[in-house]
C-alpha cells in the first residue's frame, strides 16, 4: 500500500499545472535582461549566464558556433573589436504547456566595423530557443539571426 501511496504522489508532483503565462512571462523577462547585459557591453560572463552548456548560435555567413567553450571565444571575440556593439528588443514569447522549453523573437542590431574600418549598422531578426533548467531559470539553447529588413509600420 505504502508503494502505490508513493507512486500517486510522484506522479501528482509531476503532473502539476505550469502557469504558461507567468513562465510566458518570466522568459520573455529573461530575454530582456540578456539584452540588457549585452547592450552593456561588461563581462562576457553576464551575457554567457543565459545560455546552456550544449547551446548553439546560428548567424548569417558564419560556422555554426556550439557549446559553452566556442560561446564563450565568440563573446570574448566579439567584444574586443572597438566598435562592435550588439542591441536586441525581444516582440514575443511563446512557452510550450510543459512550461519546459519555449522561444523568442525579436528585431537586433549588429554594429562593427566593416573590411576598411568603418562601422557599420546590421539591423535583422532572431529566434531563441530556451529551456528552463533544473535551477529554474531560462536558459537559451539556440540562437539563430539572420540580417535583412525589418517589417516597421507605415510612417516610420
Amino acid at each position: 500500500m505504502r508503494i502505490a501511496a508513493v507512486a500517486v504522489f510522484l506522479l501528482c508532483i509531476g503532473c502539476r499545472p505550469v502557469d504558461v503565462t507567468r513562465e510566458t512571462a518570466a522568459l520573455l523577462q529573461a530575454d530582456r535582461a540578456w539584452a540588457q547585459a549585452a547592450a552593456a557591453g561588461g563581462s562576457p560572463d553576464s551575457v554567457l549566464a543565459f545560455w546552456t552548456e550544449d547551446a548553439r548560435v546560428a548567424m548569417a555567413n558564419a560556422p555554426l558556433v556550439r557549446g559553452k567553450p566556442a560561446i564563450r571565444q565568440m563573446v570574448i571575440s566579439s567584444f574586443a573589436v572597438p566598435g562592435f556593439r550588439i542591441t536586441w528588443t525581444p516582440d514575443s514569447a511563446v512557452v510550450a504547456a510543459s512550461g519546459d522549453l519555449g522561444y523568442t523573437t525579436g528585431t537586433n542590431e549588429v554594429s562593427m566595423p566593416d573590411s576598411t574600418g568603418k562601422v557599420t549598422k546590421v539591423v535583422g531578426r532572431y529566434l531563441t530557443v530556451w529551456r528552463r533548467e533544473a535551477d529554474g531559470r531560462w536558459r537559451c539553447v539556440e540562437d539563430y539571426t539572420s540580417p535583412g529588413p525589418v517589417d516597421r509600420p507605415a510612417g516610420t
